[in-house]
């Protein structure tokens, strides 16, 4: 809990950047030393939770204070101006960069200041040297991660025959992993979630025909026999739902991935 306070009050000057034109973050360091403390890192990590990275620019000078000589002082300012600028990358980054000493042997002079405004205020300079940001995907939830509520899965795999709410028997090998998986984390209750390719984007919740009984709801009888296996593997209805989604949720990449079924976490007791 005070980690989560101090990130807030840490972040706090960065979400009143609405406010102002930029806003200013001082990392001090310890003489003759580039290295990143404790201290350093929770200033980083309040910045780097920002949602905004996409519209934010970022500047990163470094400083030493006036002893050691000028060349020194140079290449350790830029040492500590880059060990910042490598734990900001999500970010468009502007000028990173060492500029040697300050007039005085003061320690605040042994600093790196991170300039923070949007990309609307930013204000061209000549020699701008412009670094883009490293997108990092989000990782998907799997099996094997740490499963919390509102996790979604595709259940790869697991296959119908077509225009029908029958599995395939060659899914076995992904049902196994699934009824075993389910066994040993009891403490999961989800809902089973089946999706149909090909649908009009005008009419997304018209359901296909399921050829098998007839009936307009090809997404949800193929969810509703998952969990009917599931049912007979031994898995408590009590920890389990089943909804079609018809063509409402398409992934925007194929055919393939749009005709699934999803497994969504409700809840972790």
């Amino acid at each position: 809990m005070k980690r989560t306070y101090l990130l807030f009050f840490l972040l706090f000057p960065l979400l009143a950047i609405c406010q102002e034109t930029e806003q200013k973050f001082s990392l001090y360091f310890e003489h003759d030393s580039a290295r990143l403390s404790a201290q350093h890192l929770q200033i980083i990590e309040g910045i780097n939770i920002s949602e905004e990275k996409d519209e934010l620019d970022i500047h990163i000078k470094g400083y030493t204070n006036s002893l050691g000589s000028p060349e020194y002082n140079l290449k350790l300012s830029n040492e500590r101006a880059a060990n910042v600028t490598a734990l900001l990358r999500e970010f468009t980054i502007i000028s990173s960069q060492g500029y040697g000493e300050l007039d005085t042997d003061a320690a605040k002079n042994r600093r790196v200041d991170i300039l923070v405004h949007y990309k609307k205020d930013h204000i061209p300079e000549a020699g701008d040297i412009i670094i883009e940001p490293i997108i990092v995907p989000k990782k998907k939830p799997s099996f094997t991660s740490s499963l919390k509520k509102g996790d979604k899965i595709t259940l790869e795999g697991i296959m119908f025959y077509q225009d029908r709410d029958v599995i395939m028997d060659e899914s076995r090998d992904a049902l196994d992993k699934l009824t075993i998986f389910l066994k040993e984390n009891a403490n999961i209750k989800f809902k089973l979630i089946g999706h149909v390719c090909c649908g009009d984007p005008l009419r997304p919740g018209n359901d296909f025909i399921n050829v098998r009984t007839g009936k307009n709801n090809l997404s949800e009888a193929r969810a509703q026999a998952l969990y009917n296996f599931l049912r007979k593997k031994g898995i408590e209805r009590r920890r389990m739902r089943y909804e079609g989604m018809a063509f409402r949720q398409p992934t925007g990449e194929n055919n393939t991935k749009d005709r699934r079924v999803e497994i969504m976490i409700t809840d972790v007791e």
